[in-house]
């Protein structure tokens, strides 16, 4: 994620964030689903502090160290179920997609992964 976008998601509550080792490891389309959590979060008086805020399998997990009340968890579970519609580049539409690496992505995005692996298609 741009350490911009990253800044502002720990600048909601920098105490949560004092454990994360890598910072969070995800690309910054899945900013404002986090930054929303977060913001939620707070509302609901959440203790922290996060291990791991990350992509895996294609989706956004969050892992907390320690405990949460049943509505801090509901927050985390919705933003870890709408990062498989959100692309994790741009942030546009997107859908869970891969055989063996799994990715949200949306179609431009697909395309341009494609095109980054396997060069651009013969006409």
């Amino acid at each position: 994620m741009k350490a911009e976008l990253q800044q502002k998601i720990y600048d909601v509550c920098p105490k949560w964030f004092k454990d994360l080792q890598f910072g969070i490891e995800c690309d910054s389309g899945w900013f404002d689903v986090i930054y929303d959590t977060m913001v939620k979060l707070k509302e609901l008086n959440f203790e922290g502090p996060f291990s791991q805020i990350k992509e895996k399998y294609g989706v956004l997990n969050i892992y907390v160290a320690g405990g949460a009340l049943d509505l801090q968890w509901k927050a985390i579970e919705a933003a870890e179920e709408k990062s498989e519609t959100i692309c994790e580049y741009c942030g546009k539409e997107g859908k869970l997609m891969g055989d063996f690496w799994l990715m949200t992505l949306c179609d431009d995005c697909k395309n341009a992964k494609k095109e980054e692996s396997y060069g651009k298609e013969k006409s």
